[in-house]
Order: structure tokens, then sequence, then C-alpha cells
């Protein structure tokens, strides 16, 4: 099937099949299937990453960490009964403070850690010094996978079970495959590691990650050696493993080494020797992959990290770091070293890597948890307690009710604190309970919110709250509650007092929180009370701050609620406790605030309260590390006959910190169990009363986790092979200016990528063609770049064709022997030539004498192209019917990229016919050079041309003072209607080139066309400095021409420029046709992006049409199944950095890494008010507030910096300023401003 038009066949979206490799197992499956992911990073200072995350059933799992600095500082976890977090979004690896999860399957890895970490030296000694370590790494693919159970060589497979021994008659391979169960990929690891909070370190590595799904009855004895490396200087990597299986297979020798372009070679392992613990500490290796044969000589360095199972010792692993060489030897080399000692050795390239020893003895029986099945009546259910199994289930009951369920689980487990009795009224009440009245007043207010019509909003807002208000609730919802309360208070009192909180679906999660954006009515009592509280916690979802946040999010406007009643107790101190410091995340303190009387007081930031922190030394010792007591002025109690009021807080009690230091380390010990319960750091409500401590929340932390400056910016990198990777910029930095939009450069990489590998002209990259690595073009920084060495791969080959294709691209000759050596040696390794003679002869002839036809056909093809041509229904269908249409981009662009590589082969031709007449390069080459090609019948010469002819006539029919003291839309509107000969040729100018712009391949752009504005902002810059009108050049003589140039040609050379020069000023011409034809097609895809973007927004999808452009096509993909928070977050945040990263600028070279050179909110204090202006700022300064006021909690939901209880912050800060916020040490500090931004 022609791959053209599947959007997975031609790489736009990955395969389903590709998500269900990578993503956790199921927990069904983990009783037999072994379900990890491993990672490991090294580069030339020694810097290594190892980590892993082995999942097993009961919640529980394993995880390594082994962080070495380049500073030798080492930090480790070994963590191997941990718990794993929830996973919203079914990608996440999880332990402890370590989750790791793809972005991308089979081509971006996240690997976040935040937790406390062993410090020890460089030598190895221990420490029992814990550190705060926090770092959010990326990992992307510089190879495509290889399987274990497929890739290996057979001829490596049959050779070691000849020499092994079986029960039986045949040799079990399904054994050995279903043991074998796990694949490679070489890649890199980037990002910061931050240790206390005050040491920030960049890293970047190169190894390998592997994911394992091996059969568990299948390993049992298993003893496996592997030998993973990186050669630093020329990105090799080698993956060499030695396997024993009783009874099956015995030093089965396989693996793999990759070419220096990324290709993957198989290990012949019936040539391959091993000798492992040479002198202890050494290993060494003589292997062949394809024709290649390698020498390896390797030394343990560092410590030896043994990892085990504690209990049992059924399995052992241990992991040594490895310093070696490694020597490329010919096939006749290779017969000599065997006819000696192994222990010949010459000198080779330096690498670096790890050695992974291990062995299986015994299969652990792994147990499954009781099944969390809710009874059938939950699909109809009403009203459940707390104490109900189908409480806990977060559809029925909504965010905070599915959490009491669990707390009020595990306080029945460890009996040492209550959860305060009560009932939820579920979301199966709330749909009975919405009439068709309510849902027309919600049609109403989706129809006049997503048309940003304010005002019409607010009032569509309050007419349906009211309309909810005054609703009735159904007599099976209302028999229902007044039967449930009776159950679980048989012994009421007439003066029982409950809390009424709205627990909608979706809230209190670690994607979003929904803080303070429904209703909460403490103190009250009576059935007719409780009843219209429901109501209100339901109307509260529709008022207008609500609504806002959940468009910002993305969320649908009528979410399932469920509302929770549960008993107040008359609490005597009261607070929040956090078990990870909320701003850093740092586990190692724990952060109560208190006061007297109700919570709410300490919630809702009305009073200082009492600070208390506390210190872990290790999971069973607390101490108390600091106090401060704070004014405390007021407390809030509930009141005798319903409600609650504030009360002074007596002289005596403000002056001593309200919380004892018992009552604060027990409240600590249960934190940390509550903690461990939910698999994430938590944030507690709690109160004591008469002695005893109550639990009455508990919700993650949404600190810590979210994406970084750093990670945003990086996001879309391309891999470096090597350390010393070459990137440029040179012409494709005009062509791409700045920074591309995410979605923009993910179209632009995708159809570039089907393009470069079609092989149907010279420049298409040899080798295996890469699924899930770049080539060629890469984006840093969101700024498209060139991989230099591919560029000049010519250079394996001719070193004048190479200067010459440098030439094409640098505009200038290229002296850089570093480089032509790393081009040298990646582009002549293992590969045949790039194209045989006789295809390069073909390839040469379509292109010169099927140019024009070609360009014919595709004029007729796309000739009044539109890409949508019905109406569609939803915007699901409309981005359907783009995924299908792909290949429009695709088509277009690779017959541009034939035609653009005929211009220049011929460009290049004309220039080596002045160079060999000089002798050399020179200023009179190009001088010469840009004589031969000046040609005023190209259309992007044409534009400047066509601008300044209609600026010259504009200031013949109006002086050009007015004309440029006109305001833009004035004189937008005198250029359209206008019957003079400027009217003409500005409309004439729209029709010709009103689809091109500056940033034309990027969707994003907006053209001459769909804005105007800029195009008369120019011409207004223009009128008054053209004098005189261009007139079209005649035709030159090319006898003429060619006498007048001061090259010393030769009649051969006058023969030959005669015939090449009407070609390529032809060739040119047809580049320029073709990349108009092109901009066509992808103004076609940028007018049904912003058709998508509208619908999406009508939907309620997404909160703007502008933020469409800042996601990816999976991700608009995810969002229509999913409605994600955490992809409308994560755009935002990308829009935030983009006018950042897009002023960054670039050397026209770059080796090694590249490297170049938002508002902050300064205010008084943050109310609800302020939640909608979250997404667009960059930071977040107070003069009120703590770790727990609005500001604080919203900002750490958004990423945000934030510093509150900055006094005097608004007085010494202007708007205008600039300024430098760490949200980490509290500082704000003016900068000074820039001369030019």
């Amino acid at each position: 099937m022609d791959a053209d038009g599947d959007p997975y066949k031609t790489d736009f979206l990955p395969y389903p099949e590709e998500i269900t490799l990578e993503s956790p197992l199921p927990e069904s499956e983990l009783i037999s299937t072994v379900d990890e992911i491993f990672f490991y990073g090294v580069n030339s200072k020694s810097e290594y990453l190892i980590t892993r995350i082995a999942r097993g059933t009961n919640k529980e799992a394993e995880a390594w960490i082994y962080l070495r600095l380049a500073n030798g500082k080492i930090y480790q976890l070994q963590e191997s009964s941990g718990f794993q977090q929830s996973s919203s979004n079914k990608r996440t690896f999880s332990c402890g403070g370590l989750q790791i999860h793809y972005l991308k399957p089979m081509r971006r890895w996240r690997i976040f850690f935040n937790g406390l970490l062993k410090e020890s030296s460089e030598d190895g000694t221990p420490s029992n010094k814990k550190v705060h370590v926090k770092f959010a790494l990326i990992w992307r693919a510089s190879t495509d996978p290889f399987d274990f159970r497929t890739d290996v060589k057979s001829k490596a497979l049959t050779a070691s079970l000849a020499k092994s021994e079986w029960k039986q008659y045949t040799p079990p391979l399904g054994k050995l495959f279903n043991a074998l169960d796990f694949y490679a990929q070489c890649g890199i690891i980037m990002g910061k590691v931050y240790v206390d909070e005050n040491e920030e370190f960049d890293m970047y590595l190169f190894g390998e990650r592997l994911r394992f799904f091996g059969d568990v009855s299948s390993m049992e004895g298993m003893e496996f050696f592997h030998v993973l490396g990186h050669v630093c200087k020329n990105g090799r990597f080698i993956h060499v493993i030695e396997v024993s299986l009783p009874d099956v297979v015995d030093k089965l020798k396989f693996g793999f080494a990759t070419l220096l372009t990324g290709g993957l070679l198989p290990l012949d392992g019936n040539d391959c020797i091993l000798e492992k613990f040479v002198d202890e500490n050494d290993v060494k290796a003589i292997i062949q992959a394809g024709v290649k044969f390698f020498q390896l000589k390797g030394t343990f360095t560092g410590i030896q990290n043994n990892f085990h199972n504690d209990e049992d010792r059924e399995r052992y692993l241990t992991i040594s770091c490895l310093d070696f060489e490694l020597n490329s030897l010919s096939v006749k080399e290779r017969k000599l070293l065997l006819g000696k000692e192994f222990n010949s050795f010459a000198e080779g390239q330096a690498g670096k890597g790890i050695v992974i020893k291990g062995k299986i003895r015994n299969i652990s029986r792994k147990t499954f948890p009781k099944p969390s099945t809710f009874p059938s009546q939950s699909a109809t259910a009403l009203v459940v307690h707390f104490s109900e199994g189908i409480c806990q289930n977060s559809d029925l009951t909504g965010g905070k009710g599915s959490s009491l369920g669990k707390l009020t689980e595990l306080s029945k487990e460890l009996q040492n604190f209550v959860v305060p009795n009560g009932i939820i009224v579920t979301t199966n009440a709330y749909e009975l309970f919405v009439t068709d009245d309510i849902l027309k007043e919600i049609r109403n207010l989706e129809y006049v919110l997503y048309r940003d019509k304010i005002d019409e909003t607010k009032f569509a807002c309050l007419a349906l709250m009211e309309e909810v208000i005054i609703a009735s609730i159904p007599d099976a919802v209302h028999q229902a509650i007044v039967m449930n309360l009776q159950n679980a208070f048989p012994d009421k009192k007439q003066d029982l007092k409950f809390a009424i909180r709205s627990s909608a679906t979706g809230e209190d999660t670690e994607q979003m929180s929904a803080a303070g954006q429904m209703e909460t009515y403490l103190g009250v009592s009576g059935i007719s009370e409780i009843m219209n509280a429901i109501k209100k916690c339901w109307a509260s979802q529709f008022s207008y701050i609500a609504v806002q946040y959940k468009r910002q999010n993305g969320q649908m406007i009528n979410t399932p609620m469920a509302v929770v009643i549960q008993e107040m107790i008359p609490c005597d101190i009261a607070g929040v406790l956090f078990t990870c410091n909320p701003l850093t995340g740092n586990p190692l303190t724990m952060s109560i605030s208190a006061n007297y009387g109700l919570g709410e007081s300490v919630v809702s930031g009305s009073e200082e309260p009492d600070t208390i922190e506390i210190e872990r030394l290790d999971e069973d010792n607390l101490t108390i590390k600091n106090k401060i007591v704070g004014s405390k002025g007021h407390k809030i109690v509930l009141k005798d006959d319903g409600g609650i009021h504030t009360q002074d807080v007596v002289e005596q009690e403000k002056e001593s910190c309200c919380l004892s230091d018992n009552m604060a380390l027990q409240l600590g010990h249960l934190a940390l169990k509550i903690e461990k319960s939910y698999g994430s750091h938590r944030d507690i409500e709690w109160g004591f009363w008469n002695n005893n401590l109550y639990i009455f929340q508990s919700r993650p932390v949404t600190t810590g986790a979210g994406e970084t400056d750093f990670e945003i910016d990086h996001e879309f990198d391309g891999a470096l092979r090597c350390e010393n990777e070459t990137f440029a910029v040179c012409n494709v930095g005009e062509v791409f200016p700045g920074a591309t939009s995410p979605l923009g450069l993910d179209i632009i990489l995708k159809y570039f990528k089907q393009v470069w590998e079609s092989k149907r002209f010279l420049s298409s990259i040899p080798g295996q063609l890469p699924r899930y690595y770049a080539k060629g073009l890469v984006s840093m920084y969101r700024h498209i770049m060139f991989y230099c060495i591919d560029m000049l791969r010519h250079l394996s080959e001719d070193y004048s064709r190479a200067q010459s294709m440098a030439l094409s691209f640098f505009g200038r000759e290229v002296r850089d022997e570093e480089l032509f050596e790393m081009v040298r040696e990646r582009y002549s390794d293992g590969h045949e030539k790039i194209l045989s003679k006789e295809m390069h002869l073909k390839i040469l002839y379509r292109a010169f004498y099927g140019n024009k036809l070609r360009l014919k056909k595709l004029y007729e093809t796309y000739k009044g192209y539109t890409l949508s041509s019905i109406t569609y229904s939803s915007a699901q269908e409309l981005f359907d019917h783009l995924l299908l249409n792909f290949s429009d981009l695709t088509l277009t662009m690779g017959s541009h990229s034939i035609m653009t590589e005929v211009a220049c082969i011929l460009n290049i031709a004309i220039f080596t016919i002045l160079q060999k007449a000089y002798g050399e390069i020179n200023s009179d080459v190009y001088n010469d050079f840009s004589k031969l090609l000046i040609s005023s019948e190209v259309e992007s010469a044409d534009v400047p041309s066509a601008m300044e002819s209609l600026a010259f006539s504009i200031s013949k029919e109006i002086k050009s003072e007015d004309f440029k003291s006109m305001k833009i839309e004035d004189a937008l509107q005198w250029l359209e209607s206008s019957t003079t000969t400027a009217g003409e040729k500005y409309r004439e100018f729209l029709r010709k080139h009103g689809h091109r712009c500056l940033r034309e391949f990027d969707v994003y752009t907006l053209t001459w066309g769909s804005d105007q504005q800029p195009l008369v902002k120019l011409l207004q810059s223009l009128v008054g400095t053209v004098t005189k009108e261009k007139h079209e050049k005649k035709q030159e003589d090319l006898e003429q021409l060619i006498s007048e140039l001061k090259a010393p040609l030769t009649y051969t050379s006058k023969f030959f420029l005669k015939k090449i020069l009407p070609l390529s000023r032809k060739a040119v011409q047809n580049r320029e046709h073709s990349k108009s034809i092109h901009m066509r097609i992808v103004n076609e895809w940028r007018k049904e992006c912003r058709n998508l973007a509208k619908m999406m927004v009508l939907e309620g999808r997404i909160p703007d049409e502008d933020l469409l452009f800042f996601m990816t096509l999976e991700e608009i993909k995810e969002l229509f199944e999913t409605r994600s928070p955490r992809i409308i977050s994560k755009a935002n945040h990308r829009r935030r950095r983009q006018p950042i990263i897009d002023r960054y600028i670039f050397p026209e070279v770059c080796k090694g890494f590249p490297k170049p050179t938002g508002e902050i909110l300064v205010t008084y204090c943050t109310d609800i008010g302020w939640t909608p202006y979250f997404p667009i700022l960059g930071g977040v300064v107070t003069e009120l507030g703590g770790l727990i006021s609005h500001g604080a909690v919203v900002s750490r939901e958004y990423g945000l910096p934030c510093v509150a209880g900055l006094h005097g912050a608004t007085q010494q800060f202007k708007t205008g300023d600039y300024v430098l916020l760490d949200g980490n040490k509290g500082i704000l500090q003016r900068l000074p401003k820039p001369e030019d931004l």
C-alpha cells in the first residue's frame, strides 16, 4: 500500500503499536511478565546517569539512580520496595520521587526526579548524608530500536545452540525468545540537575535505553553480561551481550554496533570473543559487525554498584562504570591479532560506558492484590458513604470524594486518626437533577463564552446559577440523601453541623487542582439547608471564575459533579501540612501552617498562621527544624445556630505556637504514611479536637514536576551524535528565520523528512532510512538548522564536489579540516558509494530535462487547490481530513527540492568553471559568478521590484507625506477601494503574492493576504524613497556578458558557459516557481489550521485560536480524545517562551551544542479574580501571602516562579522594569534595562 495519505506510515503520527510497547503494562500482566525501563548516559567528563524502574504487583516498584557529576560527587538511590504513583495518562513509570514517561514513543522520554539521594565521594566512600536532588532530563533517540528477539544474527544463534545441551530433541527457542523479550535504543540525555536547591549542573550524556518485557518463568537461572559503550569522539555505540540459560543456551554472544550515521549492525556472535574480568577489573573483546571488526579493551572505574532483592536474594545485579578503547580492525589485522596473544592491543579511540552483570537464581512468585472492582450498583448509585468501596471511584464521587474514600479506608487500617463521617451525593444524582431548562442555559452560556462575549458571559453565568438554585432536587435523590444521612448518623443530634463541598471530576488531581473555583458551605444544619447548599455547590461550577478556569484548561463547562456532605469538627487547632517544600518539592522539609479554630482561616489566607518546619532525618526519624509564630489575630469557629463566625485570639495565645511539638511530630509521622499510601507528596488538611487528630482532605502537591523553561526550549531539539557535532544556520536561517511555532515545526520536520528519505534526488541521504531520529534538517531551540556533516557528506567521495556543495550552503569556501575529517570518517564508515554513476546520471537526466514537464504537471495539479471544499460538522472531522492530506505538502516540497538541486548543481558547474579559470577561489570569482546569475524573471526577486513599483505609483497619486501620515487602517481602505493605477497594482500584487510573507513555511504566520497591515506599513516606509519606476530588464547577449568577465576563460570554458548559463537561469526560475506553488499549498494548510482552531474554540477544547499553534499533531489528537489540561498548560508554557527564544541569534556554524544568549506580576495580593491572567504571566510576586496563599497555589499549578510575602515590592518596582525572579531563593532583583531587545 502506498504510504501517501496514511499518517502512520508517513510518520506524521506514532503507530498505536509503538504506544503499546512504550507504555507500562496493565496490572494484570505483571504476575508473569517483567515490566522495566532502564536508561544510562555518559560523557567524556565522566558524568554518568544510570536509572531504572521495575514495576511489580500491589503498586510496588524498584527504582535505581546512580548519578555522577563533573565535580566528582556521586548520588545514589536504591529503592527496592517503593510505591508507584497513579498515572492518569497511562504513560508513566514511577517509583517514589522518580518518574519516567515517554513524550513521544520511540523518540523522546522525560526522566524526572525530585527527592533525596545518598551522597558519596568519587572514590565510592559511602555516606549516610542525604541530599535533595532534582533533575528534569529529556532522552531523545539517535538510532532506531534494536530488538534482541528478531534482530539477532541467525549465525550467532545457531553457533551458540550447537555448543549447548538441551533436555529436548529440539532447542527450546520459545523459552529463549521469551527470556530475551527486550529492545534497546541509543540516544542522548540532556537537562539540568539541581543539588541542595543552590547548585545547578547542565548535563549532556550519550547512552542507551532498554525496555524489558521478558517472561518471568523463562528467566530462572539466567546469567547475563552486558557491555554498553559510546565512543566520545566519533559517536559510535556498542552493546555486547553474553547470556546463559540452563538447558537452553550457553554463552550466547550477540548485540550490535552502530554506524557513525546511526544505522544498526548486528554482531556476528560466531566471531565474537569476550573475556570478562581480565586482571579482575578488565574486559576485552573482539567483535564483528557487518564487514567491520572491532577490538575493545576496558577497565572498570569507580565502585561496583550492587542491586539485589533484599528479602530473599533471588536475583542480583552489578553495574560498573567502564573506560575503554575501541580499535577498528581490517580483516588482515584481525587474523594477525587472533594468531598472536589476545593481550596484543593497538591504541584505539577512547570511550565510556557501563558493564551490567547479573543472575536470576529463583523466580519471585508475585501475587495479585485484591481486585478493586466496584459493585454493579455503582453505575446507578445516587448517594454513597465514605466507607463504601465505590466511594473511591472518582468518576462517581469526584476528586475530593474519592480521596475521602481512600482516607477513610486508611484510617481504619492505621487507627491513629479519624476522618469525619459523611456521605457523597454522586455524579449520577447530578445528572438526574439537571433539567431541560438548565441544559438550555448551559448551551446559551457555551455559545457566548466561546465567542468571547464577556458581558453576555457574566450574565449567562448568573442566569444559569439561578436556574440551578431554583430547580427542585428529584425525589429519588432527596430520599437517598435523607436515608444515607440517617444511616451514617443514627444517633444524630439537633446541633450536628456539616461542611458541604463540591467534588468535580478532574479536580484535586496532579493535572488540575481547581483550587478555590467552586464553593464550600460550612456549619450547615438541617435537611432543608443541606439541600440548598447542595444546589449552590452544583451551581458554583457555573460562576464566571469557575467557567473561565474550565475554559482556560479546555474542559467541558458542564462537568459531572458530586457533593461531599461531611460532619464538621469544632477544632481547637487546625491547618494545612505539605509533605514537601511546596515551592521546590524538597522532601527533606515538611511544612505545617496552623491556627486556632477551624482551618478555614489558614486555607483562605485571611490570617497569618504559625509555621512549623519538620525535617526528615529518615523515614522513621523526624525532628522540628524551625518554628515561626504568626500574628494569629483571629480564628474561625462554628456558630451554635449554624454557620461560622470570627473571634479574636486572646493575647496570650497569640504569643505562642498553637501546635505543640508532640502534636506536630504526630502529624508529621501520619503524613508520611498518607504520602506513601497515595504515592505522591500531599497537601493535607488536618485538625485537633480534644487531642484527637482529624484528617479532612488530602490533595497532590502540584509543584516541582512541571516542565522547566529549559525543557520547553529544548523539547524538539535534535540529538548530537558526538560531543563535537557541528550545526549550521547558513541559508536555512534565511528560509526559517527565528523560532518556528511548535505546530509549524512539527509539520515542517515531518514532511521534510519524508522528502529527504524519498531517494528521488541526488541529495537523498544514504544508508538505512531512519524512522525515529533526524538527519539533515534539525531543530535547536525551535530554530531550524542543518547537520553540517550530512550536508557535506559528498566529501567522503570527492573533495572538490563537497567544496562546491559547501559553497551552495554557506556562500563561501569552507576551511575546517576537523569538520572535513569528521565527514570523511562518518560517511566512509561501512557505506557503499552514496550513488552509483548510473543512478547519478539517471537522476541528473530526469532533473535537467524533466523539470519543465514536472513543473507544468505540478501547476496543473495544484491550480486552484483548496484543502477543504466541504463544511465539517466537528473539529475532529476537519483534523482527520488534514491528516489524510499530508501528501500534498510532501509532493510539492519534493518537486521544489528536485528543482532546487538542479539549480544548485548548475550553479556549482558555473562556479567550478570560473574557479578553474582563476586557479583559486577569490573575490573575482564571486563577482563574475554574481554577474552571470542575475535574472529579472525570478518570482521571489519580483516581490521587491513589484513593491517598489507600487510605492512609486502611490507617490504619483497622493503626496508621500500624506500617505505616510495616514492611519494604517485608512491607508489600507484607500488601497483596496482606489480605482487609480496604484490601487490596481496593489490588488494585483495581492493576487500574485498574497500567499507569501516572512516565515512563510510556518503555518502560524499570517500571509500578506490574510493580514495586510504589515504590507501597508512597509509601503508607507517605501513611499518617497523610490524616485523612478523599474522596468523589466531586456534579455542580455550571452556572448557580450561572458566577454565582459574578468576570468581568463578558454574557448572550451566559454562554450560550456553558453550552454549552462541559460539552463541555470531557467532552473532558478523553476525553483522559485515551484516554491511559490508549495507556498500556496502551505497557505491552504495555514487557512485550515486557522479554521480548525476556530472550531476547537467553539467546542471549548482550547481557550483561544492562537494556542493551537503551540501544540504538536499528536497532542491535538490526544486533546480530542481526552481534553487533557496538561496539553493546554504545556502549550501556554511554549507560547510564553516563544518571543524569548525567537530573539536568539546563533553563529553561522556551531560546534558542539548550539548556545545563544514573560512579564512578572507584582501586586499587593492575589485573589480568585486574578486566575484568568495566570496563563500569560511569567511569574508572580505578592506582598501578602505565604506558601498556601492563592497566588502561591495557582503559581505552582501553572509552573510559575512565585515569591509571596515580599513586603514593599509594589513601591520598589514599577511597570517596565527588567527583573530577575528566583522563586526558589525568594529573590526579586532589578536588572539594567536592555538597550535593544
